[in-house]
């Protein structure tokens, strides 16, 4: 997909690779291929707006393919299922397919989550000292990258403004598109700081601080917003929903689905299959304010507590293994199964409530979910 023209007057002429589009059969297959149309105007934006070098420009290629694509692409794909919800609901019942024009539209902005999402990681990593990701070498580990990563990471970040400039400058609603991205990048960056100060840098373990109220914030914060709350926002806010009550609704909703998310990704942390989850898991190791840890922080006797603190956030595979063992002892495992039919249950009940904004939208998002394994 060339650009005729990156300007603002371009605009409505910006060209969309519509017969791709609609030869391809699936929600997944119709996103991808807006993605190599996003990559080369970024790379066009580097060469031509501001004359980067070659090297420069396929530098940001070889790391925009490396850390934008290969995940499960969840967040991206829901902002085209969330659309064509709204659409349909519009209809008042009638079955509505977005045109290949809405879809490429829809797309972008999923792709925009999508550089979020990498430029989230590819910093995470290199905070956590995460050896693999997405079943690769972590971005920084790569011995030509290393502490380039982080300017990387500022790169994927600066390229979601771009994109939303280029494709939706000119729509009344950018202005709360862009706003959003910025609310939601600064609440997953207050997540983060609580996540990483849930320990003392470098001294002692204080599992006092591993406490249900935190970790609920650390949640909310760190991924129930960009990870449920942006795409149905996004989708909110170009279908031409202004009604303050219907966001504060889609929040309440989007956090308790993140909560259970999150406590999925603890408990398969623990408990999935590398094969499955794409990594190994080390929250264990990593001293992580998990809600394993915090629940079996609730239970433990004297003896259990002395056991857990000897061996959390350390590694060391026969420590890891006594804290696997203690948790079994807990019943950690049946805890999450309850936990996960109760908060399912919970999650129905808020589905009743909800007026503003059709409720398929958020069973769409829950049975993306609801008992996955990865």
């Amino acid at each position: 997909g060339k650009q005729k023209d990156e300007g603002g007057e371009g605009r409505d002429k910006m060209v969309y690779p519509l017969e791709k589009i609609e030869q391809a059969k699936t929600d997944k297959e119709k996103f991808m291929v807006m993605f190599e149309t996003l990559k080369q105007q970024m790379l066009h934006h580097m060469s031509k707006t501001h004359s980067m070098p070659p090297a420069a420009v396929s530098w940001a290629s070889a790391m925009i393919d490396y850390n934008v694509v290969g995940g499960k692409l969840n967040r991206g794909i829901t902002v085209l299922a969330v659309q064509r919800t709204l659409k349909a609901a519009q209809a008042k019942g009638g079955k509505a397919r977005l045109t290949a024009r809405e879809v490429a539209r829809a797309s972008v902005l999923g792709w925009s989550i999508e550089w979020l999402q990498a430029f989230f990681l590819v910093a995470d990593d290199v905070m956590d000292d995460s050896q693999t990701r997405r079943g690769q070498p972590c971005w920084y580990k790569r011995p030509e990258v290393g502490m380039i990563a982080i300017n990387d990471a500022f790169l994927l970040e600066s390229f979601i403004y771009t994109i939303l400039e280029m494709h939706f400058g000119g729509e009344e609603y950018y202005g709360r598109l862009r706003d959003l991205f910025l609310e939601v990048t600064q609440q997953t960056e207050f997540g983060q700081l609580l996540d990483l100060t849930s320990q003392p840098q470098g001294g002692p373990i204080d599992l006092n601080r591993f406490t249900e109220e935190r970790y609920k914030m650390i949640v909310k914060y760190k991924t129930a917003f960009y990870t449920f709350y942006l795409p149905v926002a996004i989708g909110m806010i170009t279908s031409g929903v202004t009604n303050p009550k219907a966001y504060e609704g889609a929040k309440e909703i989007c956090c308790i689905m993140g909560e259970y998310f999150q406590i999925q990704d603890d408990y398969l942390d623990c408990y999935g299959l590398p094969a499955d989850i794409g990594k190994v898991g080390t929250d264990i190791q990593d001293n992580k304010c998990s809600w394993l840890v915090v629940q079996a922080l609730k239970k433990v006797d004297v003896r259990q507590r002395k056991i857990l603190e000897a061996n959390y956030g350390q590694w060391d595979e026969k420590k890891v293994k006594k804290v696997k063992q203690l948790y079994e002892e807990l019943g950690i495992e049946q805890m999450f199964k309850d936990y996960e039919e109760e908060s399912y249950l919970q999650i129905q009940a808020e589905l009743e409530k909800v007026t503003e904004l059709p409720k398929e939208v958020f069973e769409l998002l829950l049975k993306k979910i609801y008992k996955r394994s990865k």
